[in-house]
């Protein structure tokens, strides 16, 4: 029975993670005057043993983004041009952390229980951790965490369950969202990905339904010039668009020999975009597009 295991381990991981034998042109996003070729990242970035495990990715200022990793509560910010992390604070213990956002020095992390911390980052030190209360827990398996400016809303997306304890949701990818300045957690979800239309573009698309069901987010942001919500999948190995609406309006496959495990994903503030993956064993990274 080990043998057994052991083999189906090796299996589901060296031909799950074969490249997809699709046309390049599968891999390019044009939004607005930007187009994206996620078969061909502009840049990359081997990150330092403490992010093996980045679970999640914002932009902090010019040339640093932070991280996060998801076993220690340590943010952390990574300087693209140093190559190395510049500054790190421990902001709780040990836990599942998926997402992180800065919003000026202002700092939010999200938990795969759905709890959503928060804190300033001042030149020197943190202050207070606060938390944020919402109707989600453990069952939902929140793994993104994205900011859309225009309406000051944190966006949560959600890997498993798409209901709370307080709404009733059957089926989908629920995205829900917390309301700024107040913190306010709304209880319907902001966003659903449905499974038909999701279906119907992989069939319009010519995408394997084998290779990208399901799908699970473990990322999101938000487009700076568009407004259009990003939201990739380790599980589905897809970038999923929506607009602003909501409708799902792109579907991007990603490449399982460049995107080994992608959870992270941030903009700049000139739409360059970027993906962070865990190493699985080796160096966590992060690419730019």
């Amino acid at each position: 029975m080990a043998v057994l295991l052991v083999l189906g381990y090796f299996f589901i991981n060296i031909i799950g993670n074969q490249s997809f034998d699709y046309d390049k042109s599968k891999y390019r996003l044009s939004i607005d005057d930007q187009t994206y070729d996620l078969h061909n990242p502009k840049q990359r970035w081997e990150l330092p043993k403490e992010l093996e495990e980045i679970s999640g990715l914002s932009y902090y200022q010019k040339n640093q983004l932070a991280c996060i990793q998801d076993e220690d509560g340590i943010l952390f910010i990574f300087s693209l041009t140093k190559k190395e992390i510049v500054r790190q604070e421990k902001f709780a213990g040990k836990g599942d952390y998926e997402g992180v956002e800065t919003i000026g020095d202002e700092v939010y992390v999200l938990k795969s229980n759905g709890k959503v911390y928060y804190f300033s980052l001042s030149n020197t030190d943190i202050d207070k951790v606060h938390e944020i209360e919402t109707h989600l827990s453990h069952k939902n398996d929140t793994e993104g965490l994205g900011f859309e400016s225009d309406l000051m809303e944190l966006l949560i997306a959600c890997k498993e369950d798409p209901g709370t304890k307080k709404v009733d949701v059957n089926k989908g990818r629920s995205i829900y969202k917390i309301e700024l300045p107040d913190r306010d957690f709304k209880k319907k979800p902001r966003f659903i990905i449905k499974g038909k239309p999701y279906n119907e573009m992989l069939d319009a698309n010519d995408l394997s339904k084998k290779k990208h069901k399901p799908f699970k987010p473990s990322g999101v942001a938000v487009h700076p010039k568009s407004g259009f919500i990003f939201i990739i999948g380790t599980v589905g190995k897809m970038l999923v668009v929506l607009n602003p609406e909501g409708d799902l309006v792109h579907l991007v496959p990603l490449d399982p020999e460049l995107f080994l495990q992608p959870e992270g994903i941030c903009f700049s503030p000139r739409g360059d975009l970027y993906i962070s993956s865990e190493g699985r064993g080796k160096s966590g990274y992060i690419l730019k597009f």
